[in-house]
């Protein structure tokens, strides 16, 4: 395929919850470049990333610490093929909750070794951030945003105490709530009783970006070597503020902030389009997941899914 660079282009790259055993075998079997990127990967952090990731034991690959460098492990191997396939340079990137670390590799803002010590960490820091079982998250789909917000302030305030929070805007119909397990629990009835069309308790335990979080983020900020960054060569939009950063200062601060806050997904999306020109989303990762969201937010929106060796062939058409 003919290298090209193309103004209206994105790159997005999924998060944790898209993991699954076998990710990423056929391009690991057909491209060298991706078998590079594994073996680095299990040198840095001294696994065997090859079994982890395409082994069968599913329990270790969705240990938290475990999931985070092994999804950065395919993000980056997908992308460094596209890379040598095609040359294609996004306008801008992004990635969901974890994803935005493979998005700042994209960017050469961090190299991918120092991405995953932090992402090995980030981790085990948020898996330990609260005692097993103590907190849950749930997808709320059909109802809207501020109808959830309502009924979050409602409970917060009527136990005197902030035990939920919403976790994630991932378009006008899906919005993820995490805290306390019961008051997620006691939410979810009361967003039944107020018209949501569906909600799916999410398979993670512990109540992810919310304060709760907020002793991950003091360790992971210990941990980050500031020196590790450098300013960006493209665009990245922030989960934590769902705008565009380039600056290497900016990068730590808003990574570390994310864990903490919200992922404004829905508004990322929209911001691209807004600021940076783009009408073609390509999603770089393990699964189709953010396909499904960006079409929900701009039904008229490109998206392509790379997560095996035919969609590279689909390319070509989404550059037209």
């Amino acid at each position: 395929m003919e290298k090209s660079s193309n103004s209206n282009i994105a790159f997005v790259f999924p998060g944790q919850g898209s993991q699954h055993t076998g990710m990423g075998k056929d391009i690991f079997e057909n491209f060298g470049e991706a078998r590079l990127v594994l073996e680095e990967s299990s040198d840095i952090l001294g696994l065997d990333m090859k079994s982890l990731i395409s082994g069968d034991d599913e329990a270790a690959l969705n240990l938290t610490e475990n999931t985070q460098p092994a999804l950065l492990t395919v993000s980056i191997a997908i992308l460094r093929v596209i890379e040598k396939e095609t040359g294609l340079k996004p306008v801008c990137v992004s990635g969901h909750s974890l994803g935005e670390y493979s998005a700042n590799v994209s960017a050469g803002s961090v190299d991918f070794s120092n991405a995953l010590l932090i992402t090995k960490k980030r981790g085990f820091f948020m898996q330990t951030a609260c005692p097993v079982g103590f907190g849950k998250m749930a997808a709320v789909i059909g109802l809207d945003e501020n109808i959830i917000k309502t009924a979050i302030d409602e409970m917060n305030h009527s136990k005197n105490k902030a035990g939920v929070f919403i976790a994630n805007i991932n378009s006008a119909i899906q919005t993820v709530v995490s805290g306390v397990s019961s008051f997620v629990d006691e939410l979810c009835l009361l967003l039944k009783e107020r018209g949501a069309k569906k909600i799916v308790i999410l398979s993670v335990s512990a109540p992810f970006h919310t304060p709760f979080m907020e002793s991950a983020k003091e360790n992971l900020s210990s941990f980050i070597d500031k020196g590790w960054f450098r300013d960006a060569e493209c665009d990245i939009f922030s989960n934590a503020t769902s705008m565009n950063y380039s600056k290497k200062d900016d990068a730590v601060r808003l990574l570390l902030e994310q864990i903490v806050s919200p992922v404004m997904w829905k508004n990322i999306i929209v911001n691209m389009e807004k600021i940076s020109g783009v009408s073609k989303f390509i999603e770089i990762g393990p699964s189709n997941v953010l396909n499904g969201l960006i079409k929900r937010i701009d039904k008229n929106a490109d998206v392509l899914s790379v997560n095996s060796v035919s969609a590279f062939k689909e390319l070509e058409s989404l550059m037209i």
